[in-house]
């Protein structure tokens, strides 16, 4: 009895080892590791190139983002994000401003594939009358705006 089960443990020791031995190397080579690391600083690489041209596009069409003009008061901002799935460098500007005459506040995102220059989509709100798409999604609230670009954005 005592020798079967020697035999049994024994079996089982040498036929896992084998079959890690055989399949079960987990250990990258040094190809493998050298592969993972270029990836890697691609994608840093494109996600900060991506950043400097937001940063350009920003200032070259909002400068600081702030206007205060007579009439009006606006404050623009931006979020921008590489998505590797699609190649592509996107920023989401958004403008709350002011019309100081009516004391109206808005609100204006607006979703934009930077290298292409090409809208995606557009959120606009100014009390109660709200304009809202991406791409070919018609949206009513600036939460479901929100949920429709998130995909493109980033997690």
């Amino acid at each position: 009895m005592k020798r079967t089960l020697f035999l049994s443990v024994l079996t089982i020791f040498f036929t896992i080892s084998f079959m890690c031995s055989v399949g079960c190397n987990q250990n990258p080579t040094k190809e493998q590791s050298s592969i993972s690391e270029k990836k890697i600083k691609e994608e840093y690489d494109l996600q900060e190139r991506c950043g400097k041209q937001c940063e350009e596009f920003f200032k070259d069409e909002y400068g600081n983002g702030v206007i205060d003009e007579e009439g009006e008061l606006e404050k623009t901002n931006y979020q921008y994000h590489y998505n590797k799935k699609l190649n592509k460098c996107f920023i989401v500007l958004t403008t709350n401003g002011l019309v100081k005459n009516d004391n109206k506040i808005y609100k204006i995102k607006v979703f934009i594939d930077v290298n292409e220059n090409q809208d995606y989509g557009s959120f606009y709100n100014i009390g109660t009358f709200t304009i809202c798409n991406v791409l070919d999604k018609k949206c009513i609230s600036e939460s479901e705006w929100d949920l429709l670009v998130k995909p493109y954005m980033g997690k």
